[in-house]
C-alpha cells in the first residue's frame, strides 16, 4: 500500500508538472493566438461573406462613399503596421466615429454599418474610421490579449486622426473583443495619459455583443473544455502577465463605472460567445449605461436580422444624437 501511495503521489506530481509546462501554455495560447483573417480569406469564402453580411460590397464606395481614403499608420508602443478606411462626413464636423471589429474578424465585417450611418443621416454629424486592428485584415500579424492590445490600436487610431485630420473628439463603437478594447482604451492609465498628452478625448461608447468580463467568459470556455479550476487559475496568472496585471480590471463593472462615459450596450440573450448573464451582472445599476436586449440572435448578428434592423438602427441613431 505504501508503494502504491508513493507511486500515486509521484503520478499526481508528474500530471501537474505536465499541465504546467504543456497545458498552461496551450490554454494561454488559445486566449492570445488566433488566425489572422485577411481580406482574401473572407472574400474568397462564400460562407464567410454571408456571415459578414456584406454581399458583393468590398469597400465604402459600395455604400455610396466614393471619397473614402485608405490609411496606413503604426501602433503607439510596438510599431506594428495598421490599416483602415477614413470616410469624411458630408460636411466639416468635429467628431469621428471609430467602428472596431472583434476577434477573428476584420474591417470588412464592420463596413456594413456604413449603411446605418447613411440611412440615418449620421454622415452629416460624424466622420467615420474603420480600422483593421492588429492580427486582422491588412494590419500586421500579432498576438492579442482579449482586447488589451486592441485598446492600444484604438488609441493609436485616434492620435493618428488628430495629427492627420485635426480630429480631437471621438465615439468608440466596438463589437465583441473590439467592445472590450474600446472600454479598456478609455481606462488603462498609460493609454489615458497618452490621450491626454495628445489632446484627444472620447465622448461616448457603443458596445455591441460585447465581451464584458474577460476572466468570467474565459472560465466558461474552460469549463466547456473540462479544464480543472486550479489549472485555469494557473493559466490565467500566466495570461495576466501579458496584460501587466490589468486583466482583473477588464470587466464592465469596473471599466464603465470608473470612466462614467455614456455607453449604449446592445446584446442578445442567446449569445454563446459573450454570455448574457455575465454581461447583465456586469452592467446592473451602472450610471449612464443603457443596455438594450434583443431576443434569440447570434453573436454580432443583430443588425443583419431583418426583424431587428430598424430597432437596432433607431437605438444607435438616438444615442449618437443624444446630448449628455
Amino acid at each position: 500500500m505504501k508503494k502504491f501511495l508513493k507511486f500515486l503521489a509521484i503520478g499526481i506530481v508528474l500530471i501537474v508538472v505536465a499541465f504546467y509546462f504543456l497545458g498552461i501554455p496551450y490554454f494561454t495560447g488559445l486566449i492570445t493566438d488566433y488566425d489572422r483573417y485577411t481580406f482574401e480569406y473572407v472574400t474568397e469564402n462564400p460562407k464567410m461573406v454571408e456571415a459578414y453580411g456584406i454581399a458583393d460590397n468590398r469597400t465604402p464606395a459600395d455604400y455610396g462613399y466614393a471619397n473614402f481614403e485608405e490609411v496606413s499608420y503604426k501602433t503607439i508602443f510596438d510599431g506594428l503596421n495598421l490599416n483602415g478606411w477614413y470616410i469624411p462626413a458630408k460636411k466639416e464636423v468635429d467628431q469621428t466615429l471609430i467602428i472596431s471589429h472583434g476577434r477573428t474578424s476584420n474591417r470588412l465585417k464592420t463596413m456594413k454599418y456604413l449603411e446605418l450611418v447613411s440611412d440615418y443621416g449620421l454622415d452629416t454629424l460624424y466622420n467615420v474610421f474603420i480600422p483593421d486592428l492588429r492580427n486582422s485584415g491588412k494590419s500586421d500579424e500579432a498576438k492579442t490579449a482579449l482586447g488589451y492590445e486592441f485598446a492600444e490600436d484604438i488609441v493609436a487610431t485616434m492620435v493618428m486622426l488628430k495629427e492627420r485630420n485635426n480630429q480631437r473628439d471621438f465615439v468608440l463603437w466596438g463589437f465583441s473583443m473590439g467592445a472590450m478594447a474600446s472600454a479598456t482604451a478609455v481606462n488603462r492609465p498609460d493609454l489615458v495619459e497618452y490621450m491626454d498628452l495628445n489632446n484627444v478625448k472620447v465622448n461616448k461608447l457603443i458596445l455591441a455583443s460585447p465581451l464584458s468580463n474577460i476572466k468570467e467568459t474565459a472560465w466558461v470556455g474552460a469549463q466547456e473544455m473540462g479544464l480543472p479550476k486550479f489549472i485555469f487559475n494557473m493559466a490565467w496568472n500566466d495570461f495576466d502577465k501579458q496584460t501587466e496585471g490589468y486583466s482583473d480590471k477588464m470587466k464592465f463593472s469596473y471599466l464603465l463605472s470608473n470612466n462614467k462615459l455614456p455607453a449604449l450596450v446592445l446584446y442578445t440573450d442567446t449569445d454563446k460567445q459573450t454570455p448574457a448573464p455575465i454581461l447583465e451582472q456586469e452592467v446592473e445599476g451602472l450610471y449612464n449605461v443603457y443596455p438594450i436586449l434583443f431576443k434569440n440572435a447570434d453573436h454580432v448578428q443583430l443588425y443583419t436580422r431583418p426583424e431587428y434592423k430598424q430597432r437596432y438602427g433607431d437605438k444607435v441613431n438616438e444615442f449618437l444624437r443624444m446630448a449628455f
